[in-house]
């Protein structure tokens, strides 16, 4: 017993033939549908059209051989329905061409983008060798684009900052969740300037493995210019609001040491009845000097110095419940000391808060807390009053800014952050990141 294997090609020749060997009665539309359903199956089977050329001329020598007399009408009709088979075949090329022009032009897209972004656009490889460059990384950094793709990062990143390119080994080996990194680091030039640089990092995966580091770097050397004038500016006003300190705690007091002498004096001279008026004058005076000593330490208070920020903090809620009655809840901690111009940006950026919702929120009560996780220290502060349009304020659309600007540009300085979650009716809750170093 003889059996013979059945293959797609084996399977389409005998339907063809069949087809084609039908009546000539079925040579019309049906034969027409058949033969195009034909060519969907052979080109759904992954057979080519020289594959159904080649059944096509077999079936078609047998069926002139056997019908000689009739061979013009044979290959007429069969052509016909060869040509049917092969719509499907043509229509795919078709998609394919179609494809290929709109893939065409959005690679050219892409690369115009890539080329002309102001950005520096990059990729390595899993070692961490440039791949591709675009003309801002070559026009920033100095090295042609045929240098470049010879550098490895870690020979480009200054020397401090080679430890952040862990981060990229983590990102290589999946040990980052979304694939993805933000970090600020400074790379060496090829006339060895240096170029701060904030890097935006992710993994390239083919077929689910790792294959490189695509990569966004932005200059932001305006950005440390400018908030290195921010700093310093902010530096000029602690020290004058220093001095102004000084001359109300020292002068301020001096004078009224000399008006209290001088009170003494008239009283020794009075009946009783007078010198009882002078000790409501004294009264007076002594909430004069305990204002005046509040406002000093207020505008630089030693307790800063010498204790820190969360002590700062909560010498300052006295004064606030003292002038408006709002009680202000002080907690948390800041996990140690911190540099000064931190202490004094944040103790700044609570002084506005509080000031701001004692006087427009018309609220009840405030919380601040510190938390630090790590590098980051993140503070909130929040009351039960009216609320604002936050979204406006920040804007700058608002008829009252309210300090809050300032506040984020003084956080700014120091590379923090700074959101704001308030409506109308419903309080205010401000929040603040900021990095520290070590």
């Amino acid at each position: 017993m003889t059996t013979t294997s059945s293959t797609p090609e084996v399977d389409l020749r005998e339907r063809y033939e069949a087809l084609l060997a039908a009546s000539p009665e079925t040579s019309g539309e049906v034969a027409l549908h058949e033969a195009y359903a034909l060519g969907r199956e052979a080109l759904n089977a992954g057979l080519g059209v020289l594959d159904l050329a080649g059944i096509h001329r077999r079936v078609l020598t047998r069926l002139v051989a056997a019908q000689p007399a009739h061979a013009g009408l044979v290959v007429d009709r069969v052509t016909r329905l060869f040509l049917e088979s092969l719509v499907p075949f043509e229509m795919t090329h078709q998609g394919f061409r179609d494809a290929n022009a709109a893939l065409r032009v959005s690679e050219e897209r892409y690369r115009e983008l890539f080329e002309n972004a102001n950005d520096i656009v990059f990729s390595t490889d899993l070692e961490g060798q440039l791949t591709s460059v675009n003309r801002a990384g070559v026009m920033l950094t100095g090295f042609s684009r045929e240098e470049a793709l010879t550098l490895n990062l870690a020979s480009v990143v200054a020397p401090e900052d080679v430890g952040i390119l862990q981060g990229l080994a983590r990102l290589r080996k999946g040990g980052i969740a979304d694939g993805r990194t933000r970090h600020k680091l400074e790379i060496v030039a090829r006339d060895g300037r240096r170029i701060p640089l904030e890097v935006s990092s992710r993994v390239v995966s083919e077929h689910g493995r790792p294959i490189g580091i695509q990569g966004i770097a932005r200059d932001i050397t305006d950005r440390k210019q400018a908030e290195s004038a921010l700093r310093h500016l902010n530096q000029r006003l602690e020290e004058k609001a220093q001095r102004i300190a000084h001359a109300l705690h020292d002068e301020a007091g001096q004078l009224l040491a000399s008006v209290y002498l001088r009170v003494a004096e008239i009283a020794s001279d009075l009946p009783r009845q007078g010198r009882e008026r002078l000790e409501e004058l004294r009264t007076l005076l002594d909430q004069v000097d305990d204002q005046i000593r509040h406002l000093a330490h207020e505008l630089r208070p030693t307790i800063l110095d010498d204790l820190g920020l969360v002590p700062a903090c909560e010498f300052l809620a006295e004064g606030v419940l003292k002038r408006s009655g709002v009680a202000v809840r002080v907690r948390g901690s800041t996990g140690g000391r911190l540099p000064p111009d931190v202490e004094t940006a944040l103790y700044r950026t609570v002084q506005e808060a509080l000031s701001n919702a004692t006087r427009h929120s018309r609220c009840r009560a405030i919380a601040v807390e510190f938390t630090r996780g790590g590098r980051l220290l993140t503070g909130i502060i929040h009351d039960d009053g009216a609320g604002f349009d936050a979204l406006a304020v920040l804007a700058g659309t608002a008829t009252k800014g309210l300090g809050l600007v300032g506040m984020r540009e003084r956080l700014a300085a120091l590379g923090g952050t700074l959101s704001i979650d308030s409506d109308p009716g419903r309080g205010t809750r401000i929040r603040f990141d900021v990095p520290l170093e070590g």
